[in-house]
């Protein structure tokens, strides 16, 4: 990934359905679903305003606590990696997941915990076990495809979730790609906001008004979705906190970001329980 800033802000999105399909996998029992205009309408409008909310976070500045590695990559500073992050989800509490959402989401949350302890250099053997444990019981080949890309480069990964979309609806799972989706954005704003100073220097006042102007589009076409999945009611219920974020400037994005914190803490806790 050319930026750690994508992967801390908006990989979710960037990892949406903005790529061109390249393989397709169908789950085992598929129920058919007829895809009306309005539906498809709603979903190609999710990937443009997907598209754009990627590109507007591409153009951020890189972060002060990066360093460059290449002309494509960067890592954490040494100074960075000596202070490691005590709020990552814990992998052993996949034990307690019952459900299909719970464990999307979950899976969603730990394929960004494990990128972020990477880069802290945080052993992840519990994360690669938890994820395996996951993806063994929801029995989902799409994802399976994804995590073994996931192991590879970061560009690598970000084509293979791309095409996930298209799979997942061909094999009538398209509501739990949402569910996992939703939970790696819920953590990484979460993660956002456990130092809100350290990413504001990545923005300035267009930036700021060009990434959440998207957020605000991308949101919308996630409630209208639910008119066609009344199963994600309760993952938009999850979202809601989030839109409190509609900022022209930077200091009404850290302002934002700052009433945020607490509410998306809940919100991590909720979609998690």
């Amino acid at each position: 990934m050319k930026k750690l800033a994508i992967i801390l802000l908006a990989a979710a999105f960037v990892m949406l359905p903005s790529c061109k399909n390249q393989k397709k996998a169908v789950a085992e029992d598929p129920v058919s679903k007829e895809v009306s205009q309005k539906e498809q309408y709603i979903t190609g409008e999710l990937k443009l305003n997907a598209e754009a909310l990627a590109e507007s976070v591409s153009k951020l500045r890189p972060a002060g606590f990066v360093r460059k590695v290449n002309d494509s990559e960067y890592a954490l500073t040494d100074k960075e990696k000596m202070v490691k992050p005590d709020y990552l989800f814990k992998p052993g509490n996949v034990d307690n997941f019952v459900t299909l959402s719970q464990k999307y989401r979950a899976l969603g949350v730990l394929f960004v915990d494990r990128a972020i302890a990477t880069y802290y250099d945080i052993p992840v053997t519990e994360y690669n076990a938890a994820i395996s444990k996951l993806l063994a019981e929801i029995n989902d080949p799409v994802l399976n495809d994804y995590a073994k890309a996931q192991k590879g480069k970061d560009s690598q990964a970000i084509t293979a979730f791309g095409s996930i979309y298209d799979a997942e609806v061909e094999a009538n799972r398209v509501n739990y790609f949402w569910e996992c989706t939703v939970g790696m954005l819920v953590e990484q704003i979460f993660i956002c906001t456990q130092n809100i100073e350290k990413f504001m220097p990545m923005f300035d006042d267009q930036s700021a008004s060009d990434v959440t102007y998207n957020f605000i589009l991308v949101h919308e076409n996630l409630r209208q979705l639910v008119e066609f999945y009344p199963e994600l009611q309760p993952l938009n219920e999850v979202l809601e906190p989030l839109y409190v974020i509609n900022a022209i400037s930077v200091d009404q994005l850290r302002s934002q970001l700052t009433e945020l914190k607490g509410e998306i803490g809940v919100a991590r806790a909720f979609m998690l329980k």
